[in-house]
């Protein structure tokens, strides 16, 4: 009898594991400039099914370029791992106090549990002179 359970659990757990598939996530990352020395990174992720997500783990990259030259990689973001909803989208903003002219940056998006990559985005963004205001 206990053989029967083995593989039924076997089989139960090999049908589960085959009808999951990894989220399907949409992201987008706003920098801008809002002083000499303050960069605010917003950034979005949004789940784009009708389920949950399982744990999902974020981690932002950046290099500033400051002088002409560019600094060190540092991680800029990397809040304890969530779960989104469905269609639930989530929004988090970053300071980054540095007085840059250009940024670079590295977006990791994994599953917490199995690390498996769901999305990887690299992008460059020269900043414009932040906007002050005259009296």
């Amino acid at each position: 009898m206990t053989r029967w359970k083995l593989i039924v659990s076997t089989l139960l757990l090999a049908a589960v594991s085959a009808c999951s598939h990894p989220p399907k996530l949409s992201t987008s990352l706003d920098i801008r400039k809002d002083s000499p020395d303050l960069v605010v990174l917003k950034l979005k992720i949004t789940n784009l099914e009708d389920r949950v997500t399982v744990p999902i783990a974020i981690q932002l990259t950046g290099q500033a370029e400051e002088g002409g030259s560019w600094e060190k990689s540092i991680t800029i973001l990397q809040p304890a791992a969530f779960v989104l909803n469905r269609k639930e989208e989530r929004t988090i903003t970053k300071l980054w106090h540095i007085p840059a002219q250009a940024v670079r940056t590295t977006l990791v998006v994994r599953e917490q549990e199995s690390g498996n990559l769901l999305k990887s985005e690299k992008s460059e963004k020269t900043l414009a002179a932040a906007a002050t205001s005259q009296p």
